[in-house]
């Protein structure tokens, strides 16, 4: 049977943290009685980040894991997400910055008001530090100036989608990208776009993957996909 949820956990070595958040996934999502699988998605981890998965697959059938060998956050959600079954799809870090219960209040909020895609909106952010919060206020003016959008907070997690957005916006994006794509091509296509404030924390444990060539890579990805908007090439 078709669940209702389909949760996408994209992770590279994030093993100590998933020992939190999958009880926490499993806890919250239980307790809303509806059907769901979580599809966890080893982007090429070192550590042992299967081993931590597979040790709570028994007590969580709707549990799997899957492989994406080659490193890119986009990679692994677009390996999640073509493996996902679920009427309505949500995608969730793997650092504990986000609660669970937080996703679970967007998948009820995008069920019950006909929305196509909910997006999270990040607050008190201080505790990413100045700099992180400096780099994504310039990020989100740029994106308003050069693709006129109503959202904000573009890379913002969790997203909500419907199975029916996904297939109409044909992601490609390999990188961390792949969130502002969504983004542009719903509210591109006139779909119903809505946002929700939640309070980020600090990770659990190890430290964030973005790296300076993430940042040059993304300014890249916003010239480029600019020019695909004005070429009216947006799904070529």
């Amino acid at each position: 049977m078709q669940p209702e949820y389909s949760i996408i956990v994209p992770g590279l070595n994030e093993a100590e943290n998933l020992k939190v958040l999958i009880p926490r996934l499993k806890h919250a999502f239980d307790a809303t009685g509806n059907s769901y699988e979580v599809l966890f998605v080893n982007n090429a981890s070192t550590d042992n980040t299967d081993a931590v998965i597979s040790s709570f697959m028994h007590e969580m059938p709707q549990l799997k894991l899957l492989s994406e060998p080659t490193r890119g956050y986009g990679r692994a959600v677009r390996k999640g997400l073509a493996a996902s079954t679920g009427k309505y799809i949500g995608i969730i870090r793997s650092d504990n910055q986000e609660k669970p219960e937080d996703l679970v209040r967007m998948f009820a909020l995008l069920e019950n008001n006909g929305a196509d895609l909910y997006k999270a909106i990040r607050l008190h952010r201080m505790n990413e530090g100045l700099q992180r919060v400096v780099i994504s206020f310039v990020f989100n003016t740029l994106f308003k100036l050069m693709f006129r959008l109503r959202s904000i907070d573009i890379n913002a997690s969790p997203k909500i989608f419907t199975r029916a957005l996904y297939e109409e916006a044909r992601l490609e994006s390999n990188d961390f990208f792949i969130d502002a794509e969504l983004v542009i091509k719903a509210e591109k296509l006139g779909r119903r776009v809505e946002q929700l404030g939640i309070e980020y924390y600090p990770r659990l444990e190890g430290k964030s993957t973005v790296r300076m060539k993430h940042i040059f890579e993304f300014l890249n990805n916003m010239n480029v996909w600019r020019k695909r908007v004005r070429a009216g090439r947006l799904f070529s």
